[in-house]
C-alpha cells in the first residue's frame, strides 16, 4: 500500500505570530501606563530605543505595539520629534485587569468581530418567532439589571449567544462558548467603566443593543450587519478612551 504523499513545506514559520504575541502585550503595558498617570497628555514617550531595552524586546515589536497606539488614537508620531500623547484612557482601567490579559482580550475581539457580525446578519436571515423572543427577552433582563445599578453582564453575553443561536448554525454558538472567557473580560471591563460614567453613557450601551435587536427582529441582515459592527466597535473604544 503506498503511504500518502507528504504535505508541502509552505513555509509557515512560530516567529510572526510569536513577534505579533510580544506586540500585544507590549502594547497593553503601555496602555494600562497611561491610564495609571504615567504620562500625561502631551508627553513625549521614551524612544524605540528605549522602549526596546525597557520591556527587553526587539524594536520591530516595539513599532508594531506603537502603531496599535496610534491606531487607537492615543499616540501621535512627529516625524523627527518623536512620540507624543495625545489622548488618555479610562483610569479606571488598571483596577479591572492587567497586561497580559488585556493582551488576550484584543486578540480575542478580532475573533469575536468577524464571528459576531455574520452571525447577526444570518440571524436577521433566518430568525423565527422562537428566537426572536429569546433574544427580546435577554435585552430586556439587560435594561432591568443596568437600570437597576447592576453591570448587566451575564444578560449581555445572553444577547450575543441567543443571537448566535439563531443562525441555526450551532457552529456560532460553540465558538461563542468557546471564546466566553475573553469576551466576558472584555464586557466586564466596558460595563465597569461605562456603569462609573453618566446615565447617557449607560443609555448608549442599551440602545446599541436594541438597535441590533430590531434589525435582527425585523430580517434586516445589512442593518444588523452593520450595527453589531458598530457595537462591538464603540465597546473596544469604550475600554481605551477617557472620552467614550
Amino acid at each position: 500500500m503506498n503511504s500518502p504523499p507528504a504535505l508541502p513545506d509552505i513555509g509557515v514559520s512560530a516567529a510572526p505570530l510569536r513577534k505579533r504575541r510580544l506586540a500585544d502585550e507590549i502594547y497593553a503595558q503601555i496602555l494600562l501606563q497611561l491610564s495609571t498617570g504615567q504620562y500625561k497628555v502631551g508627553d513625549r514617550l521614551p524612544t524605540e530605543k528605549d522602549l526596546s531595552a525597557s520591556f527587553d524586546v526587539s524594536r520591530p515589536v516595539v513599532r508594531e505595539a506603537l502603531q496599535h497606539l496610534t491606531n487607537d488614537g492615543l499616540i501621535d508620531a512627529r516625524r523627527g520629534s518623536g512620540t507624543f500623547v495625545r489622548r488618555l484612557p479610562p483610569h479606571e482601567m488598571a483596577h479591572y485587569t492587567d497586561g497580559a490579559r488585556i493582551a488576550q482580550y484584543m486578540r480575542a475581539y478580532e475573533v469575536r468581530r468577524g464571528l459576531e457580525v455574520e452571525a447577526a446578519r444570518l440571524a436577521a436571515l433566518r430568525i423565527d418567532q422562537t428566537h426572536r423572543r429569546r433574544i427580546e427577552h435577554a435585552l430586556i433582563a439587560m435594561e432591568e439589571t443596568m437600570r437597576g445599578g447592576e453591570s448587566g453582564l451575564e444578560a449581555d453575553f445572553q444577547f450575543h449567544l441567543e443571537i448566535a443561536r439563531a443562525t441555526g448554525n450551532d457552529l456560532f454558538e460553540k465558538q461563542l462558548l468557546f471564546l466566553r472567557p475573553d469576551m466576558m473580560g472584555t464586557m466586564r471591563i466596558a460595563l465597569s467603566i461605562t456603569g462609573k460614567r453618566s446615565k447617557y453613557r449607560r443609555e448608549k450601551v442599551l440602545q446599541e443593543h436594541r438597535d441590533i435587536c430590531s434589525a435582527i427582529s425585523a430580517g434586516d441582515a445589512e442593518m444588523a450587519k452593520l450595527y453589531m459592527g458598530y457595537h462591538l466597535t464603540s465597546v473596544r473604544n469604550r475600554i481605551i478612551d477617557e472620552g467614550r
